[in-house]
């Protein structure tokens, strides 16, 4: 059967997070997904099997000192204590904590930021092929992306990198699964009987709504909350030009 997934989406536990669980989980239904991966940064976000009629896959996104990477399927959560202990760990450090969690590991969003220059060494599980926020600043990431997946011989998934309820879906993984269970899609993933379908890019703004978040959430001060609206109008505009 085919199983519609997004496999990169961010609760209110994130701190740029703007929807709760629930209202993902309802989202993802009315987008007609069977089932999405809850992938806060740096944070074991606990879910449920299933909320809302959505299965919900455990994951994390990593930051490493060259990029993100998230790990889905987790079967218990990562210790990001010890990860992190030095500061920023490498990609392969990333990979090797997700593996030894039961998780798969998947190169996020590599070419989101210019000038990127991702890990290609570490034991990835898959490459984000469709990205629907990576790029914002860097038009063909998700094109390059998928000629990385390509090159490294892994399977190219999707994600809508979703902050908010509103963007749900906006990309994500077609699974060939013989069911729509964490083992089934799990196994597909691993087989290669996936594609990333990339339905709208993101606008920017969403991405101004979820900074300015970000700087409520830590407490800024009156410059930083200005900051954070006069980056929200930037982002506006951004959508706007032709």
């Amino acid at each position: 059967m085919t199983c519609l997934v997004d496999l990169h989406v961010h609760t209110d536990a994130s701190d740029d997070g703007c929807s709760t669980l629930a209202q993902l989980a309802a989202a993802a239904h009315a987008a007609g997904l069977h089932a999405m991966a809850v992938t806060d940064h740096n944070q074991c976000t606990p879910v449920p099997q299933e909320l809302g009629g959505v299965v919900l896959i455990p994951g994390c996104e990593v930051s490493t000192q060259s990029g993100h990477v998230t790990g889905l399927f987790l079967e218990r959560p990562l210790d990001l204590e010890r990860l992190r202990r030095d500061g920023l760990p490498t990609a392969a450090a990333a990979c090797e904590e997700i593996h030894r969690c039961g998780g798969l590991a998947v190169l996020a969003h590599p070419y989101q930021k210019r000038n990127a220059s991702p890990c290609t060494e570490a034991d990835y599980d898959g490459v984000e092929g469709y990205n629907a926020r990576a790029e914002f600043k860097v038009r063909g990431a998700n094109r390059m992306a998928q000629q990385l997946a390509q090159r490294l011989g892994l399977p190219a998934v999707g994600g809508s990198d979703g902050h908010s309820r509103h963007e749900v879906g906006n990309a994500y993984t077609e699974i060939q699964a013989e069911d729509c269970t964490l083992e089934k899609l799990r196994e597909a993933i691993l087989n290669g009987r996936c594609r990333p379908v990339l339905v709208r890019p993101t606008p920017h703004f969403r991405k101004g709504l979820s900074q300015f978040r970000q700087t409520r959430k830590k407490g800024g001060g009156v410059a930083a909350i200005g900051k954070g609206i006069l980056y929200l109008g930037y982002s506006v505009l951004l959508d706007l030009r032709p």
